[in-house]
Order: structure tokens, then C-alpha cells, then sequence
């Protein structure tokens, strides 16, 4: 099915939808690596579970992008960098990120005309609603000022 679908895109449709997917693709990483990063200086070990689990799907979410932008001839951009220790601002900017993400996965999702990859953008938008609720719970019960991230 996928192969069908792409003979039917010209190469400047291919280059947006490889884009979108590189773009998603390193989002992911970069909010996995902070999930962990902030997950090992948090001192409540139920909330660093809780950020565990939101990286360990991000991750997911990042090797599924991955395979799709492979399957389509693809590169996958390289990891983002990250400094060393999260700030409680990052923190936050994830929180931010992370709603910006359930944005635009529906709106990728809507924008492409393969089944296959707007599957896949709808399955990542409901796993982020987790993710996004996930963060809300560890925002809500930290202490900036002692929260270590």
C-alpha cells in the first residue's frame, strides 16, 4: 500500500512529508532525553516513574518515525542536543512542547493522504495526551524551588 501511494507523490511532496517526519522525529528524541534527564534528578521516585514512562514512549515514538522516514527513503536527523542537567524552565518547556505536539499530530495527521503514516500520526497524538497529562502530574506536585530539575 505504502509503495502505491508514493509512485502517486512528485518529489516535492515526498521532500514535505520526509520534513514533517524528520521534524516529529527529532521532537521526539529531544523530549525523551529530557523526560530522562529530569527523571534522574527528581527526588519522589514515583515521579520519576511517571517521567520514565513518558520517555519510554516518546522513544517509541521516535524509532516509529524513524522506520517511516527509512521506508521512504529517508534520513533521520541526528539527536538533538541537550545541556547537561534539565532547569525547572525546561521542564516546563516541555509541558509546553507537549501540547504543541497534540496540535500537530492531528493536523499532520489530516494533512497527509497516506493511510499508513496518518495511522501512525494518530496513534503518536494519543499516546502525547499520556505524555501530556504525565507532565502535568509531575508539575503540579513539585516544588520548583526543591525539585531539583
Amino acid at each position: 500500500m505504502l509503495a502505491e501511494w508514493l509512485e502517486k507523490l512528485n518529489a516535492s511532496q515526498k521532500e514535505h512529508l520526509l520534513a514533517v517526519l524528520q521534524e516529529r522525529y527529532a521532537d521526539e528524541l529531544r523530549d525523551a532525553e529530557l523526560a530522562e534527564r529530569a527523571a534522574r534528578e527528581l527526588r519522589y521516585e514515583q515521579l520519576r516513574e511517571v517521567l520514565r514512562r513518558m520517555a519510554t514512549r516518546e522513544r517509541r515514538h521516535a524509532e516509529l518515525l524513524k522506520q517511516k522516514i527509512v521506508s521512504l527513503g529517508g534520513t533521520p536527523p541526528p539527536a538533538p542536543q541537550l545541556p547537561e542537567e534539565p532547569t525547572w524552565q525546561e521542564v516546563l518547556e516541555a509541558f509546553e512542547s507537549e501540547k504543541a505536539d497534540l496540535v500537530s499530530y492531528i493536523e499532520n495527521a489530516y494533512g497527509v493522504s497516506d493511510p499508513e503514516v496518518r495511522e501512525l500520526f494518530r496513534r503518536i497524538h494519543d499516546e502525547e495526551e499520556q505524555n501530556y497529562r504525565d507532565l502535568l502530574e509531575v508539575i503540579t506536585k513539585l516544588d520548583p524551588y526543591q525539585a531539583g530539575a
